[in-house]
């Protein structure tokens, strides 16, 4: 029998689990920041934002890319649903482009459909670690007018022709990774996006987080954001 996945835990792994359930924080601890630098630096992009799964950072991506109804997603027929719900998820619309012989988007069919349709972003898929031409559809999307968020949920340290490494947002706005069981990094579940726009970065810690600005450089309302701000939890409290 040849298993759909098999997964490589030693006992460091076990070891760093455990110390998280015996610490203060389950979920958007310390580590987690660690964790977003380690993936930055390792693909060679700026920031990198943590996410509960590659779907939910497509859906994410999706929402960055102003995705909604009347807007068009174009990817690839060859990957998982994920990809292709991410435009639904916002009411937008998912069309395919062909795939070329090494089963990678097709950059000719993507330039013919660009031509035709009006497309507001592209999602191309690095089936199996193989990076896609993402210089060619660099090319063809900024034509076009479009944001490009690349599917890297097989691709987590693969690399382009010149080197740089899928993740590195060379060229694209956005890249996705996964961390389920089935990929390069197995983490039970998890995704990350990364990106090299500061911008981008900020609404996808915002997006994260249920909309929550933490940042009061961000505050709309400027006269009340020196004010001091408390909140005692656990009770009804609340003073501003």
């Amino acid at each position: 029998m040849i298993p759909y996945g098999k997964h490589h835990i030693n006992q460091d792994d076990i070891r760093s689990v455990i110390k998280v359930l015996k610490s203060n924080n389950l979920t958007q601890g310390p580590l987690i920041n660690i964790f977003e630098s380690a993936i930055a630096n390792y693909v060679g992009a700026k920031y990198a934002v943590a996410v509960a799964s590659c779907t939910a950072g497509l859906h994410l991506a999706a929402i960055v890319s102003n995705i909604k109804k009347g807007k068009t997603l174009l990817t690839s027929p060859i990957t998982f649903v994920s990809t292709a719900n991410s435009s639904l998820f916002c009411g937008g619309k998912t069309i395919f482009a062909d795939t070329d012989s090494k089963i990678n988007i097709s950059t000719e069919e993507v330039s013919k459909i660009c031509s035709k349709n009006k497309i507001d972003a592209i999602s191309p898929v690095h089936f199996g670690g193989l990076p896609c031409d993402m210089k060619k559809l660099k090319k063809i999307a900024d034509k076009y007018g479009a944001t490009i968020y690349e599917d890297a949920a097989h691709a987590f340290g693969a690399k382009f022709s010149d080197g740089s490494k899928v993740g590195s947002c060379k060229y694209s706005d956005m890249t996705v990774f996964s961390f389920h069981p089935v990929k390069s990094i197995a983490m039970g579940e998890g995704g990350a996006i990364t990106t090299n726009n500061r911008k981008i970065y900020e609404r996808l810690l915002i997006l994260r987080n249920n909309g929550i600005e933490k940042n009061s450089d961000n505050f709309i309302n400027k006269t009340n954001q020196k004010e001091k701000k408390s909140i005692t939890l656990g009770t009804t409290k609340c003073k501003n």
